[in-house]
Formats: C-alpha cells, sequence, structure tokens
C-alpha cells in the first residue's frame, strides 16, 4: 500500500452495554461505525492511543475503563465525513445535529441527554473540547473536520476531566501539529450541488532551532443540496388574492463558502513542548432547510398554498443568510519536570454570526427572523499535573477556569397568523436582545490504584463554581414602523451555582486482551436563563441538571488481534431536566420539572480475517423514561397533564440504531492499489420536538454510503463517493406551527470525487 496515505487507524469499537445485568449482544442492536482501510501487509488491528485521560502520557484505549470512540485523520478522509454531523455516525447511542433556526449550533445527544434549542444561554450537554479549550458558546460549534488529528467522543457524564459541564458526554479534539519532517498535502472535491473544495497542509521543522511550524488551509464551497424551484401550488386565496408564486427567488439553502485558516507552530527541547494553534474561519451559508411536511387549512384556506412534495425541496421567501466568522488561539504547553508533566491549556475565542433565516418554510412571510446579530468571546485557562510516581499510583490533579461573555439583538417578523388568529392577517415586527457573562472555576483530581498487577481501582472529584449575570429586553412587538420604536425594557440578574461531582471506577485484566470495568459516575449542568422569554418572569433561571450514570463493561481482543469486540452498559438516573419548549406561536419557555431513568446498551466490533478485508459492526440501544414531567400542557386547556407527559418519548432519541460496514483492499499491480468501502446505517424512528407530535416524528431510515479509493503511487489518492445512496428523505428537527408541521435537517444523496496529492 502506497506509504504516502497511511491505512486509517481504526476508529474505535468499543462494544459497550448497559445495565441491568443484560448484556444481550447477540443480535446486532444498532448505531453508526464506519469501515477503515486495511494495511494489506498486516492483518492485526492498529493499537489505539487516547489522549483525552489526560494522563502523563497516552493510554491504549483498550485499557481505559469507559466507554470511548476515536477517530483519526485517515478515518474522516476515506469516510468523506467533513463535520461534526457526519462524525455522529461512527459511534453508538449517539445523535449529533445541528439547529433549524441559526447555523453551526451543536445539537448534540449522546445516550439520550441532549439539547434541542438554538438558544445561546442553554450550556451543552454534550461539550466540545478543541486543543485543551471546552467550547462554553454553542454557536459555531458544528464544526468542520479539516485538519483533525484525533477526535475522541466520550460517553456518558463526565463528571471529573472536562472543564465544563457535560452530563452527556463530550466530543475532544485535537488539530494537527506541525510534523517532525517537512510534508504537505493538497485535495480537491468536486460533487453534486456544485461542490467544490479545496484543501491545503504543510509544515515541517525549522532548521535545528527545535520549532516547527504549520500552516493549513480549505476553502469550501457549495450551491446546497436543497433546492428553491417555487415549487408546490397556488390558488387565489384571501391574503393572496391573485394565487402567484408571491415571490420570484429560487436561492438555493444550505449553499457554502467558507474559509479556514490553521497556522501553528511548535517549540520542542529536553523535556518542554509548546504548541501556539491561530485559527480564522469565515464562512458564507444559506439559512436552513425548512420545509412543510403538509399544509392546513390556515394556509391552504387563507393562502391558496401547498408545499411541494419532493422531501428536500424547500420554497422561500428569504432573506436567508448568515455571515459566520470565528477567531481563535491556543498555547498548550507540556513540561515533564522528572516526578510528572505539567500541562497548561489555555484559550481564546471570538465568534460573530450575522444574518437573517426563514423559518416558516413557506414562500410568506410567516414567521422570520431579519437582520439578527450574534457575538461571543471566551477565554478559558486549564493547568494540571499528572504523575505515575510509583508502580501503584497514577495520580492527576488541576485547576480550571472560563470567562465568556456572550450578546444577541433578535428580530422577529411574524404574522398574526402564527398564533390561529382571525383574518385579516397582518406582519408585525418583534425585538428581544440580552447580554450574559459566565464565569467558572473548578479543581479536579484522580488517582489510580494499581492494587494488584491486573486490578485498579480510581476515585476522582470535580468542584465546580458558576456564576452568572444577565441582562435582558424581553422579545416584544415593535409599534413600528417596521423595525423601529421596539420597547427597550431591560432586568438584570445574577445567579450562582456550585457543585462536587465524584467518579469511581473499578477495572480488572482478566486476561492480557479482557478488560473488564464498573463505574459511577456524576455529571452537572448549570441552570439557565431563557434569552428567548417574552417577559421577565419567562427569564428566570432553571435548576441545575443532574446525571447519574452506572456503566459496566468489557474491552476484548482476540484472534492474534485481528478482532476487537468491546461492550458496555449503562443505567442512568436524569434529574431537573431542562426542556426547551416551542409553541406554535414561536415563543420558547424552558421547562424544568422532569425527571428520567435511562438505560441501554452499545457495542463495537472489528475484524480483520485476512489482509485487505475489514468488518465493522457498532449498535446501540438507549430506553429512556421519564419518572415525571410536571408543567406541560398536552391538551390545550391551561392545565399541565403530568401523567400524559409521563408518556413522552425524548426527542432525538432512537432507541435502536446500527451500522454495519465493510472495507476491502487489494494490489492492482503496477496500476497501485484500492479500496473499496461500503456501509449501511440504519436508525429507527424517533420524535424531534418535546410533545411528541406525530407528524413531526421522524421514520426509521437507513442510510447506505459507497466509496472506492485509487492510489496508483505514494504519492496520488484517487476517491469516488456516494453518501445516502437510495436518497432517504429523514430529518432530525421539528416544529407544530399553526399552518403546519415544520422539519429541517437530514441530507440528499451526496455524491462526488475528489484527487489528493501528498509531497
Amino acid at each position: 500500500m502506497p506509504r504516502g496515505f497511511d491505512d486509517a487507524r481504526l476508529a474505535t469499537i468499543n462494544l459497550k452495554t448497559v445495565l441491568a445485568g443484560s448484556v444481550a449482544l447477540g443480535v446486532l442492536i444498532a448505531a453508526p461505525a464506519m469501515a477503515q482501510d486495511v494495511d494489506p501487509g498486516v492483518s492485526q488491528l492498529d493499537d489505539i492511543v487516547v489522549t483525552s485521560q489526560k494522563g502523563a502520557v497516552g493510554q491504549s484505549l483498550q485499557r481505559v475503563p469507559q466507554a470511548i470512540t476515536a477517530i483519526d485523520t485517515q478515518t474522516l478522509e476515506r469516510t468523506q465525513a467533513t463535520t461534526l454531523v457526519d462524525v455522529g455516525r461512527l459511534a453508538p447511542n449517539v445523535q449529533f445535529q445541528t439547529s433549524a433556526a441559526f447555523p453551526g449550533i451543536a445539537n448534540f445527544t449522546i445516550r439520550g441527554l441532549s439539547l434541542n434549542s438554538s438558544l445561546r444561554t442553554l450550556d451543552p450537554t454534550v461539550t466540545i473540547v478543541v486543543d485543551g479549550m471546552p467550547y462554553a458558546d454553542p454557536l459555531a460549534t458544528v464544526l468542520d473536520t479539516f485538519d483533525t488529528d484525533s477526535m475522541e467522543i466520550l460517553r456518558g457524564p463526565q463528571g471529573i476531566l472536562i472543564g465544563r459541564n457535560a452530563t452527556g458526554g463530550a466530543v475532544v479534539i485535537e488539530t494537527s501539529r506541525p510534523p517532525t519532517e517537512f510534508e504537505g498535502q493538497a485535495a480537491v472535491r468536486v460533487g453534486n450541488g456544485g461542490r467544490l473544495d479545496q484543501t491545503f497542509r504543510i509544515g515541517g521543522p525549522l532548521g535545528d532551532s527545535g520549532f516547527r511550524a504549520k500552516l493549513a488551509i480549505a476553502h469550501r464551497e457549495s450551491d446546497g443540496l436543497n433546492e428553491d424551484n417555487n415549487g408546490g401550488t397556488f390558488v387565489p386565496a384571501p391574503s393572496n388574492p391573485t394565487g402567484t408564486v408571491p415571490f420570484n427567488a429560487t436561492e438555493d439553502q444550505l449553499r457554502e463558502n467558507t474559509w479556514i485558516v490553521r497556522p501553528a507552530i511548535t517549540y520542542e527541547k529536553g523535556g518542554f513542548d509548546a504548541t501556539l494553534i491561530g485559527e480564522y474561519i469565515n464562512s458564507e451559508t444559506g439559512g436552513n432547510n425548512s420545509r412543510l411536511l403538509f399544509a392546513r387549512p390556515i394556509l391552504t384556506d387563507q393562502f391558496g398554498y401547498t408545499p411541494p412534495s419532493f422531501g428536500y425541496e424547500v420554497d422561500h421567501n428569504g432573506p436567508d443568510g448568515y455571515e459566520l466568522e470565528t477567531k481563535r488561539l491556543s498555547l498548550i504547553a507540556n513540561w515533564d519536570i522528572g516526578p510528572g508533566v505539567i500541562t497548561s491549556a489555555t484559550g481564546y475565542r471570538e465568534v460573530e454570526v450575522n444574518g437573517s433565516s426563514d423559518n416558516d418554510g413557506t414562500p410568506f412571510n410567516l414567521f422570520h427572523f431579519p437582520d439578527n446579530t450574534n457575538t461571543g468571546d471566551q477565554f478559558s485557562q486549564e493547568i494540571r499535573f499528572a504523575s505515575t510516581f510509583s508502580d501503584r499510583f497514577d495520580l492527576l490533579v488541576g485547576a480550571y477556569y472560563s470567562d465568556l461573555h456572550l450578546s444577541s439583538t433578535e428580530y422577529r417578523l411574524i404574522n398574526t397568523a402564527i398564533s390561529n388568529g382571525a383574518p385579516p392577517y397582518r406582519e408585525i415586527y418583534q425585538y428581544g436582545e440580552y447580554v450574559q457573562d459566565s464565569s467558572t472555576a473548578a479543581a479536579f483530581a484522580n488517582i489510580d490504584y494499581h492494587v494488584t498487577d491486573r486490578l485498579t481501582v480510581s476515585a476522582g472529584l470535580r468542584y465546580t463554581y458558576e456564576e452568572k449575570d444577565f441582562d435582558i429586553a424581553p422579545i416584544r412587538a415593535c409599534a413600528g414602523p417596521g423595525q423601529t420604536n421596539c420597547p427597550t425594557t431591560r432586568a438584570q440578574d445574577n445567579v450562582s451555582f456550585n457543585n462536587t461531582s465524584p467518579r469511581v471506577a473499578v477495572n480488572y485484566r482478566v486476561t492480557p486482551d479482557i478488560l473488564a470495568y464498573a463505574s459511577y459516575t456524576e455529571g452537572f449542568r448549570s441552570g439557565n436563563y431563557n434569552g428567548r422569554a417574552t417577559s421577565l418572569l419567562g427569564a428566570t433561571p432553571s435548576e441545575p441538571e443532574l446525571a447519574t450514570s452506572y456503566e459496566a463493561g468489557l474491552k476484548t481482543t482476540f484472534w492474534d488481534r485481528r478482532g476487537r469486540f468491546n461492550v458496555a452498559a449503562f443505567s442512568t438516573d436524569y434529574e431537573n431536566i431542562q426542556k426547551v419548549l416551542t409553541a406554535s406561536d414561536g415563543v420558547q419557555r424552558i421547562i424544568n420539572a422532569a425527571q428520567a431513568s435511562i438505560y441501554g446498551a452499545e457495542f463495537e466490533f472489528s475484524l480483520r480475517p485476512f489482509q485487505g478485508l475489514q468488518l465493522d459492526a457498532i449498535g446501540g440501544w438507549t430506553h429512556a423514561a421519564y419518572d415525571q414531567f410536571n408543567g406541560l400542557d398536552l391538551t390545550g386547556d391551561g392545565v399541565a397533564d403530568p401523567d400524559l407527559a409521563k408518556k413522552l418519548k425524548f426527542e432525538r432519541v432512537p432507541e435502536f440504531q446500527f451500522t454495519l460496514a465493510g472495507s476491502y483492499g487489494f494490489d492492482i499491480g503496477d496500476l497501485g492499489y484500492v479500496t473499496v468501502r461500503t456501509s449501511y446505517a440504519w436508525v429507527d424512528s424517533m420524535a424531534v420536538e418535546v410533545t411528541n407530535v406525530a407528524a413531526l416524528e421522524s421514520p426509521a431510515h437507513g442510510i447506505w454510503d459507497a466509496g472506492v479509493t485509487w492510489e496508483p503511487n505514494d504519492k496520488i489518492r484517487v476517491t469516488a463517493y456516494a453518501k445516502n445512496i437510495s436518497d432517504e428523505d429523514y430529518w432530525d428537527i421539528g416544529v407544530n406551527y399553526a399552518w403546519g408541521p415544520t422539519v429541517s435537517g437530514g441530507e440528499a444523496r451526496t455524491y462526488g470525487i475528489e484527487l489528493g496529492y501528498a509531497f
């Protein structure tokens, strides 16, 4: 196999099963994984080293008593995973989606714990950590995978090591460091929807000075896969007397024009190294791909409109588009002082997003977000000491601080039809604004005691203190005309939270190839203000969320390291759950009176039966049920329905999911090496919003992907790929508006070809 493009180092196949002693894994209970390519000269699976545990040295994934999926650069390239949304299919019991209203806000779910909103005042349940910096602002966190060296998806509460709240889990990303030898890569990709991407990376040592440098640049351009052809039918109606198309634009949605520039410099000498990473991202995108599943009478009778039937066709009247700009600096330093390693991780990030969004899924002005502005900046600092100070003890102690400032100015253009008002309808503007300052301070420690060569007991503790200062002008109607004479009544508030989260784990090495483990972990997510409140009372902060998780699992390697099978079982007690309810008129409120029990199982499996062939499977089962759910009116009579609410499904939590994948690589003589890959990822049906409106339920679906890579020599790589080959229609976001159920998300059939060159 050509040396210029190394074999993908297996996205881990941890098989983890959950709870109640039932490790029922003869059946492939579902979740996404992708096949990695196989080195023709080696039939063994590669060992995977993870760093998210923050020890003095990296650890083999198979020796870490925790459910982790690790993914490297080659895996991302071979599977054409370009954003974190794509990566979500590579791990069990994981759903990675974006929000509907604003671009790039991560709505990630792990093991049933999720965030389902574009409201920035909400802390995430799944924390994204990039180069040691936990992102506290969810804006612009559906990250591009370009220039990623490694990625680890940690499932379950992360109460000890992660610097921000992480009741559901964490995604820990390391960007590539300057290489020790001069090297470079360039690639061009073309595909349907006007896709044209170019990436370039070059780096190496700067003489004998101890310095190394790197520059990585990417440009991604696309027209998007959601066409706006002014589809559907129009007939004369009171609010559209002519029965004609009200707006003639045919602008494609989810279009993209993105630049990523990432320089880095490393200094290394003796037992000290430091890396400074800069990042600049500028992205112009289409708003969203919101589309009506069907029209209710208020739309057909009063506006004379019936939407198009094709699943990925939209009909918006805009304006619809955003410009996003982020800047980041990270400084990571390690100093080996003999007894251990001192590590400092410093980060600073600025975010600004300006633009407008057409959310109603129709060619009328029913519910738009015009001229919105969002800004934020965050500073974080972590310092820690890791030591293996004897054969029996490993120690980690550290402290963390973060300061976040975010602001949002939100205009809404709303038609009175949104609330089922009586005709004639009129358009009104609303305005709201908030500013929030959040600071977090934490101290943490973990110790591993190796009782014997086989038995290890771990104990850890994290103390967190958080304070939030909040200033809000609630969303209210403007007197006009248009976006003028808007209310400016403001209120300020301050709140603080503190929490102590423990973790205890025991692992036993049954044989050199089998690790059994069990753990108890607590996670904490602080209370949150409602930045979209329509009254001062509605902005009141919620209570903190608490997650207590029990996990047991096996990590096994077999057949002379040709196979790997990991399984885990988990049970989570989930208290004070924060749910965001969006009414049919777009008003949002935080409900904070639910408790639930979640349990399930997951597995990851890989096998290389002979040279060139690799088979992969991952699967997950999650059972999430409310024990109580107070304060939710489901019948519309103004009275809460706790008995009905208890029966609701969790949104964005499919009960079953799985992926089967395989790749086969073979020589073709003097013509080089060919690898053929295919995968099938199946996801159960799932609710996509809190109240479980039946029409909005995302159907069960399977996504079939395939690709072939030809490497004629050690410098050139050509990959042809296709994703969602059968063009399955699915979605992961939904709102039950008065005029019809509106959904977003999903991706139509995608195909293309990529040419890469290594030098």
